[in-house]
């Protein structure tokens, strides 16, 4: 396989600093968001919807919807789907702190499916990389983490949802031109378009049509203000995804995703005075992004050997 345009170094750091920035907010958005209207499905359609909106701003870098690429993008916004669900689902039987464990997890079978799928490098920097975000996961979460059964199959589900979802979007980079070619503006579009329906699809299924109208009228002022505020946080997420996915590897995307969620705690003690132990969590914490930098380290020395060797 043809290596893909090694992406400057400005161009890179900026789509990392970009998602970075959208994915802490986002979370920390979504904990208010859903204190204030506690239905996840009714809030994340909410997004979606707000999502459309703000692409509307960018007219000039969006392409109008095609049902041939319509169709194509299908699978892809039926994974994005199922990744909330499952994810929705996992949380329902286990605790944060499992989940974070596994998910982490998830980035060591990516590269597993990259190097068979898309013929991506994986060396053993990257993968002892790898290993050590995994292990400061653990050591974050396994004094709270909980386990069943249920919620651990849930959790697989998740992963093996995010790892196609991933790797389906990089390899229809790959090999279409035209979704190559897409702005971030036009993918956002589409993702969020054709995932509504399906999103309304598991509300029913949550059961949450039933309390949707009493949920509403609850809701405060400032309630509707992280609401609405998240529906800015989805559309920057959403868009510097995947202008990120466009300069990345399906491994590094959820390396950065999972990184950020680590960044999140720490942000979470400080705004929402979440509590954590100042031993081995906080070691734990530090150990995942001080691994994350090692994995951005060694993705980037491989990037630079691939240019010189052009």
């Amino acid at each position: 396989m043809t290596p893909p345009p090694v992406p400057s170094k400005s161009a890179l750091l900026g789509a990392l600093l970009h998602f970075a920035v959208a994915s802490v907010g986002m979370m920390l958005g979504n904990k208010l968001a859903v204190t204030a209207l506690p239905l996840p499905c009714t809030v994340i359609i909410i997004q979606a919807l707000g999502t459309i909106a703000l692409l509307g701003l960018f007219r000039s870098n969006l392409e109008g919807i095609r049902i041939d690429i319509a169709k194509q993008w299908l699978p892809i916004a039926a994974l994005f789907t199922l990744m909330i669900f499952t994810s929705l689902q996992s949380f329902v039987y286990v605790n944060v702190s499992t989940v974070l464990i596994f998910r982490n997890v998830g980035a060591i079978f990516t590269s597993i499916v990259e190097y068979f799928v898309r013929g991506e490098k994986v060396t053993a920097e990257i993968v002892a990389s790898e290993i050590m975000i995994v292990l400061g996961a653990v050591m974050y979460g396994w004094g709270t983490a909980n386990f069943s059964w249920t919620g651990f199959w849930w959790i697989m589900a998740n992963i093996a949802a995010q790892v196609a979802y991933g790797v389906l979007v990089k390899h229809h980079m790959d090999k279409k031109p035209h979704f190559k070619e897409m702005s971030k503006f036009t993918m956002s579009l589409y993702n969020n378009t054709l995932a509504i329906p399906m999103l309304v699809i598991v509300l029913v299924v949550q059961g949450e049509q039933h309390h949707i109208q009493s949920a509403l009228v609850q809701v405060s002022p400032l309630g509707w203000f992280w609401i609405v505020l998240t529906c800015g946080l989805g559309f920057m997420i959403s868009t510097s995804g995947f202008g990120l996915q466009k300069l990345v590897s399906a491994t590094t995307f959820l390396v950065v995703s999972n990184i950020t969620k680590f960044l999140n705690i720490l942000l979470g003690i400080v705004f929402l005075q979440d509590n954590i132990s100042a031993g081995k969590d906080g070691l734990g914490c530090l150990v995942a992004i001080l691994a994350g930098v090692w994995y951005s380290s060694a993705q980037t020395r491989i990037a630079q050997q691939g240019k010189k060797n052009k």
